[in-house]
């Protein structure tokens, strides 16, 4: 890594700032990109899943796109290079630094040095099924 350019409290706080950022996730299929304003939303159908279905990494994903090499979240159009120049330019910085989904799947995830994967789901606590209130059962 470059020298950081602050102080070791800016370093810890920018650190713990991506630590957050990539350790944020959500079960599959609970948000969606609104197609009019590409922001993140509920999925109006958001998917119910038993304690069982929760235990597989294909049911999770992450909330936050990846954070880059650059510190940003997606590649910016350069203004100092020509205009010709600048579809390479994009090309070659995406093959170096490419981006992923923003609810990729978290078994998608490059694993982690000596493991199978980079995440171990493990369920704590009562995982006896309930019902609903006023549902069957109540």
């Amino acid at each position: 890594f470059p020298p950081f350019p602050g102080k070791e409290r800016n370093l810890l706080r920018a650190v713990l700032a991506r630590i957050q950022h990539a350790t944020q996730l959500c079960p599959s299929g609970t948000y969606e990109i609104d197609e009019e304003t590409n922001e993140q939303k509920l999925a109006e159908e958001a998917p119910g899943m038993a304690t069982d279905d929760l235990k597989s990494l294909e049911k999770w994903s992450h909330l936050f796109p990846i954070i880059l090499q650059a510190g940003r979240c997606s590649h910016t159009e350069p203004t100092h290079i020509p205009e010709e120049e600048r579809e390479d330019f994009m090309a070659k910085l995406a093959e170096e630094d490419p981006s992923a989904d923003r609810f990729r799947v978290l078994a998608e995830d490059t694993p982690v040095a000596e493991y199978k994967a980079s995440w171990l789901p493990k369920v704590c606590g009562d995982s006896q099924v309930f019902n609903r209130a006023g549902g069957e059962g109540t």
